[in-house]
């Protein structure tokens, strides 16, 4: 899901994976010329690009698919030759593929994206992209190899691997397409859709530090009291975005949606170094420092700050208060606002949302936009801090509600909320299907969108065929120092990787195990 990307992904600076040749396979575009949402229906068909290894395949074993999920697929090319994923190719003897998802990357299926010919993208119809392949594919180089999947008249088991959005993803196909796909990993896997998605910021808001989170929270309420209280003080209000860095045409929830990145930052930490940022381990070390100001540049600005704490109602005569929003106000001046550029914010809000759409609008080849297009249409999951209760103090501004996260949902002529029960009918929160594993991190911001959320405690028990694994590292496990674990963390791995000592820790490894185990289970019911 979004900020997935490389860096929360974990992937991306394992370069030195080995090179793999790409391909492609034709496949409908339509695959439900009954149902109307997809009209007009078309016969057409196009290229789903994949990427295979079958360099530890023996004759009778399985065929190992990773979803390629909401990006360039290409990103997650050292699935295969680095962690469990290879780790399951090599103790199976299977076939590793890598495919991607309808409309990312390489894989669209129109030559122009327009609002209209968007509308074949959904999950339902990505998830009969993969039936068709594993149904239909002559892999490269395998000709004389059935690979027909062994509920089809063949003898191959076909088992999903997928990680956050793809997580969901393969627990879906598992239950849709049983005779075609034997089994399914699910890491970190959101099975529930919810259009106001404030519960993401609950697991940062219980497992982060507690004095990094009392500040947090001090600053999103003091930058409220003077953005919501004092809406009509124009001249406050760019005074208080000129102090930390922002453009002076920022608008007032654009530039709390910038000041979130601080908090999602917790999604990219990794318990391996090289795959982790540590953002936020700086970002809480900073906001907490209240001896002395950090930030050279930012000193000018204490008495301004001292008084915007008073204004909005706290002990401006708090020296230590003052000095940590201080410090707050000049990290996002010098790690932030130098850094990033408002009219191309990453933010789902950005203004080109206002942008009034007509169905042949040509909009961009973009995986960020295509994603939002799903969310706008059947996903939601907008993060917010308006939808926090009252009684609990938000991480993010109250200022940014769905209705702001969802602003370029006009881009695609979407003006009617997601239709989130096209994916919640596949069983929401309370997924299960047998040989289905759910695997995720105690202190994942996308738990609460998964069959692992809190309010299932206590969760379901672990059994061979359903298995549970739920990661939890203690602060002193992770190399930045904070609890976790976080967003699929278990997927980063160890096939040719070198650790420092002490890493893997064994919570991962542990989970490794378990993968390894359940999944040659599986295999030998069969």
């Amino acid at each position: 899901m979004k900020y997935l990307h490389l860096l929360s992904l974990g992937l991306a600076p394992l370069a030195a994976c080995a090179s793999f040749s790409e391909h492609n396979f034709s496949v409908p575009i339509d695959h439900f010329h009954n149902e109307t949402h997809y009209e007009p229906h078309t016969n057409a068909f196009f290229n789903l690009r994949y990427w295979l290894d079958a360099s530890q395949y023996q004759p009778g074993g399985p065929v190992f698919v990773m979803a390629g999920g909401e990006t360039d697929a290409s990103a997650i090319l050292p699935v295969l030759s680095h962690g469990i994923f290879a780790k399951l190719m090599k103790t199976y003897h299977g076939v590793g593929l890598v495919l991607e998802h309808r409309y990312y990357g390489t894989s669209y299926p129109v030559d122009q994206v327009t609002p209209e010919s968007l509308r074949f993208l959904t999950t339902e119809q990505a998830m009969a992209d993969y039936a068709y392949f594993a149904e239909h594919v002559t892999l490269p180089g395998m000709e004389h190899v059935d690979i027909t999947p062994q509920s089809k008249n063949g003898s191959t088991p076909w088992i999903a691997y997928g990680v956050s959005y793809a997580g969901g993803f393969v627990s879906f196909l598992r239950k849709l397409y049983p005779d075609t796909f034997y089994g399914a990993i699910s890491s970190s896997g959101t099975t529930a859709a919810v259009v106001d998605f404030w519960k993401y910021f609950e697991p940062i808001r219980q497992y982060a530090p507690a004095a990094c989170v009392s500040a947090i929270q001090d600053f999103a309420d003091i930058f409220d009291r003077v953005l919501i209280d004092h809406a009509d003080n124009k001249t406050l209000a760019l005074q208080l975005k000129t102090a930390v860095g922002a453009k002076n045409d920022t608008s007032n929830v654009q530039f709390v949606q910038q000041l979130a990145q601080g908090v999602t930052s917790w999604q990219s930490r990794n318990w391996n170094p090289p795959n982790g940022s540590l953002f936020f381990h700086d970002f809480c070390g900073n906001i907490t420092a209240s001896d002395h100001v950090l930030y050279e540049d930012i000193v000018p600005t204490k008495d301004f700050f001292k008084g915007i704490v008073g204004l909005a109602g706290y002990n401006a005569s708090d020296k230590d208060l003052v000095t940590r929003v201080v410090n707050q106000a000049g990290f996002f001046k010098n790690r932030l606002f130098k850094f990033i550029n408002p009219s191309t914010s990453s933010s789902s809000s950005s203004s080109s949302g206002e942008i009034a759409a007509t169905n042949d609008t040509v909009l961009p080849r973009s995986d960020g936009f295509n994603w939002v297009y799903q969310q706008c249409t059947e996903w939601g999951n907008f993060h917010t801090g308006a939808g926090y209760p009252e009684h609990i103090r938000p991480l993010i501004s109250r200022l940014i509600n769905v209705a702001s996260q969802s602003t370029t949902c006009a881009m695609f002529d979407v003006t009617s909320p997601p239709d989130i029960q096209r994916i919640n009918r596949y069983g929401g929160l309370n997924f299960t299907f047998p040989r289905v594993a759910a695997i995720g991190g105690f202190a994942d911001p996308w738990r609460a969108a998964t069959p692992l959320a809190e309010e299932l405690y206590p969760l379901r028990p672990s059994t061979d065929d359903e298995p549970v694994i739920q990661i939890d590292l203690h602060e002193d496990e992770v190399y930045d120092g904070l609890r976790g674990a976080v967003h699929h963390w278990e997927i980063v791995g160890e096939a040719t990787d070198t650790f420092p000592v002490g890493l893997p820790p064994k919570g991962i490894t542990d989970a490794w195990d378990e993968i390894i185990r359940f999944v040659g289970v599986w295999l030998k019911d069969r």
